[in-house]
């Protein structure tokens, strides 16, 4: 069985909840990505800032110096290190989201995003070529 261990990202670009909503805007552009795990200074997991969210409050220039405490998402969806890659993909479907975090007692160990979980599915299905 394919675990959510195998295919997540380890290395991933967090921000704490006190940093500004300008610098959540200006990490994502830099790194290319498209969401931030919020975590605590244990590396606990309480919250995910999304470009979609801050898209939708960029507007508003006011908001720029709010914390990304403020803003965050809390309501998290995660799998754990164990967790069948099939789980992930469900939880992709079925609430739409972009990346799923892998947490273990509340702790963020790694991240998947949907390309990871297409990828697994796809090279599971995949027909060895023997010539």
């Amino acid at each position: 069985m394919l675990t959510a261990r195998a295919i997540m990202t380890e290395d991933v670009v967090t921000i704490d909840k006190d940093a500004s909503i300008k610098d959540a805007i200006e990490l994502l552009l830099i790194q290319r990505i498209s969401g931030l795990p919020v975590t605590d200074r244990e590396g606990q997991l309480i919250g995910i800032v999304t470009e979609f969210a801050l898209l939708a409050i960029a507007y508003d220039h006011k908001v720029q110096n709010d914390t990304v405490g403020q803003h965050m998402t809390t309501e998290l969806l995660t799998v754990g290190p164990d967790d069948p890659v099939n789980k992930v993909a469900d939880l992709c479907l079925a609430h739409r989201v972009r990346r799923v975090p892998v947490a273990e007692n509340g702790r963020l160990l790694g991240l998947i995003a949907r390309r990871d979980v297409l990828k697994a599915l796809y090279e599971a299905e995949a027909p060895v070529c023997t010539a």
